[in-house]
């Protein structure tokens, strides 16, 4: 069943009714309703899927009393039964509101042709971002289908960069690293292999499931991508096909990107982005197809280059705390050969005093400890010289005193006789 098919079913159309355009939008009210609109040839539809509450709303215009801008934002449709739906949150609410009032006034449709959906980027000729690390320049979009939208300029050379993001065991932020951060599931991606039709230049395939908002009765698609590239010394070209297989129109189809690296001065590269979307059948929402492509693709590669970012910011913090700690480890080595160094100066020193002291004579502690000991001796042998003087003293007193006696004696003895 094709998507037209689908949304006449869904919005109980009746068969043969042409679907001229749809926008994204959303229901006004307490917490606005995300969807999207839908003008026919004789009815505006609304659809939404929010959280499994679903939300269809059919207006025939018959019943519809008028068509109000309200703001800059939103628009009004006013029943016959004074019934009021609003409508905000359009990337173009004028063309839209011109659109709706034009099939309602039964004018001519030929003059309005489907705008390129706007952009952030669109609302001045360039953002530039500044980065120390990284250079972020996200272009206008245009209508074409093949234009840059958007350059980075790396502070590393061509080799790192296909190091850092195209080889297979990428060592920064590979394909396979973003689609994952992306909650893709079902991922399948190949290895480089050699393109046998193209002279030096290799291929791989992937396939995912990747998350959809805004798209009726789908909020997941099968994606298959096919990845080639060729390098020489100065450049990469590098290119991703993607088919997008379950959305409405998707058989019609296929977007293309391209990157060229090109080696910089001062060791430094570019890369720019292109994308196109090419058509392989005919339909009426091309330029829808078109608008929401590039407008898609901005918004993916925003999200890769903040993830770029943070990983060599990452990177960048790592390597530094490395060096920080290597360079701590010498110091301490370092510290520690200044300590040695310095005991062994001190133990050189105190070993060159002591030498100084001995030659110029002064006793050294060894010296002095037999001193005192020669000293003491010494002293011990005059305290007993003194005793032994003092002995022999007594020992003549006492030989002087037995001699007195001994007088005494002989005198009384002679004393006697005499009497006698």
């Amino acid at each position: 069943m094709s998507a037209k098919e689908l949304l006449i079913q869904l919005f109980a159309l009746p068969k043969g009714e042409i679907i001229f355009h749809d926008y994204s939008c959303a229901l006004k009210s307490l917490i606005s309703k995300y969807g999207r609109i839908f003008i026919a040839e004789n009815h505006i539809c609304f659809y939404a899927n929010l959280a499994g509450s679903k939300i269809n709303l059919v207006f025939k215009l018959n019943d519809i009393q008028r068509i109000e801008s309200k703001n800059k934002n939103d628009i009004e449709i006013t029943l016959n039964n004074n019934k009021v739906y609003c409508f905000t949150s359009f990337q173009n609410k004028d063309h839209v509101f011109n659109f709706m009032n034009a099939l309602l006034q039964g004018q001519p449709l030929s003059t309005f042709s489907e705008p390129t959906v706007p952009t952030e980027a669109s609302n001045s000729d360039q953002s530039t971002i500044d980065n120390t690390d990284v250079e972020i320049q996200f272009l206008k979009s245009e209508s074409s289908t093949d234009q840059e939208i958007c350059n980075f300029t790396f502070p590393f050379s061509l080799d790192k960069f296909f190091d850092f993001f195209i080889a297979d065991n990428a060592s920064l932020y590979s394909v396979y690293d973003h689609r994952q951060n992306e909650k893709d599931t079902d991922m399948n991606l190949t290895k480089w292999t050699v393109n046998e039709d193209i002279q030096d230049m290799y291929q791989r395939e992937m396939k995912h499931v990747m998350k959809l908002t805004g798209v009726p009765f789908k909020d997941k698609t099968r994606m298959h991508k096919l990845f080639t590239y060729k390098r020489d010394q100065q450049k990469i070209n590098y290119t991703c096909t993607t088919h997008t297989l379950d959305v409405p129109y998707g058989n019609c189809f296929q977007a293309e990107e391209k990157w060229e690296v090109t080696q910089l001065e001062d060791n430094k590269c570019i890369l720019r982005v292109f994308v196109s979307v090419v058509f392989t059948k005919s339909t009426i929402m091309k330029n829808t197809i078109i608008g929401r492509t590039m407008a898609g693709y901005k918004e993916d590669y925003e999200k890769w280059i903040n993830n770029v970012k943070l990983r060599l910011e990452t990177q960048a913090k790592q390597s530094k705390s490395q060096a920080t700690y290597s360079t701590h480890e010498f110091e301490e080595s370092m510290k520690l050969d200044n300590e040695n160094i310095f005991s062994k100066i001190l133990k050189n020193s105190a070993s060159d005093l002591s030498i100084q002291k001995e030659k110029s004579g002064l006793p050294s502690v060894s010296i002095q400890k037999e001193a005192c000991f020669v000293l003491l001796i010494a002293i011990m042998i005059i305290i007993m010289l003194i005793q032994i003087a003092m002995m022999s003293n007594q020992s003549t007193r006492l030989e002087q005193l037995e001699y007195i006696l001994l007088q005494n004696q002989q005198q009384r003895f002679q004393l006697l006789n005499d009497q006698l």
